[in-house]
């Protein structure tokens, strides 16, 4: 995002046309559009998200499990902030050195909101998902990054291709698809953009019909249902 003019509020895309407040364009990553947050008009992806349900809702502290070179973390804004991942790109005294797994093993504490980026694969996701609704305080919300994979190939089992990394959702969806269909305990949507915004909180769903082995075909045909998939407006007029 180049320019937001608060006069006249739009995005300069890459190829130098404008989107205007109001507009929405489809991309490989979902929407693309500028929301009207709680912090201001910004483009549309998973820290504005976060940053608008912290401010909404009064959160004070928040759980990052895999922080990256904290380009997320960095731009949240909250009382407190912790961030894990055994391998961070960027030092900082609120990021742990330190596995989502073995982080838990120790925690004694809970969290207003919890973001789930780390190893974008099924098996640890289940794990970081469980983990999560563990520590979550009742109110509280936990975000869940890479729930919509846009093709099969972005939800691939292995990152590097021919000594490349292209664009990767890994196989995280299905831990969000799993609780749609077993959890009724929960409430879940999944926010059209960014690879798919997935928000988790306790309260009551009505599940999903429960496939045996489902693939990711089964997602690719009804991905509007299956993941309770919600425009970045009908976010805002949600939360």
């Amino acid at each position: 995002m180049n320019k937001i003019s608060n006069k006249n509020i739009f995005l300069t895309l890459q190829n130098n046309e404008k989107l205007y407040f109001g507009e929405v364009r489809k991309t490989l990553m979902s929407e693309l559009t500028i929301g009207k947050f709680s912090q201001g008009y910004e483009k549309s992806y998973r820290t504005p998200i976060i940053n608008h349900i912290i401010q909404k809702n009064n959160f004070k502290s928040y759980l990052e499990i895999g922080t990256h070179n904290g380009s997320n973390f960095d731009k949240i804004i909250i009382k407190e902030k912790i961030g894990v991942d055994p391998k961070p790109l960027k030092e900082d005294p609120k990021i742990i050195r330190i596995s989502s797994d073995n982080f838990f093993k120790t925690n004694n504490s809970k969290y207003d909101i919890i973001f789930i980026d780390g190893l974008h694969l099924e098996d640890q996701a289940d794990r970081d998902l469980k983990n999560s609704i563990n520590y979550i305080n009742d109110n509280g919300i936990i975000i869940m990054h890479d729930c919509n994979p846009p093709s099969e190939f972005h939800q691939r089992q292995n990152y590097k291709i021919n000594e490349k990394f292209p664009p990767w959702n890994g196989t995280a969806w299905r831990s969000y698809v799993k609780l749609r269909m077993k959890n009724k305990n929960l409430s879940m949507c999944c926010v059209d953009c960014d690879w798919g915004v997935g928000i988790i909180k306790k309260g009551k769903q009505k599940l999903y019909n429960f496939i045996e082995d489902f693939s990711y075909w089964d997602l690719h045909n009804d991905r509007k249902t299956i993941l309770n998939l919600i425009s970045v407006k009908q976010f805002l007029e949600m939360y």
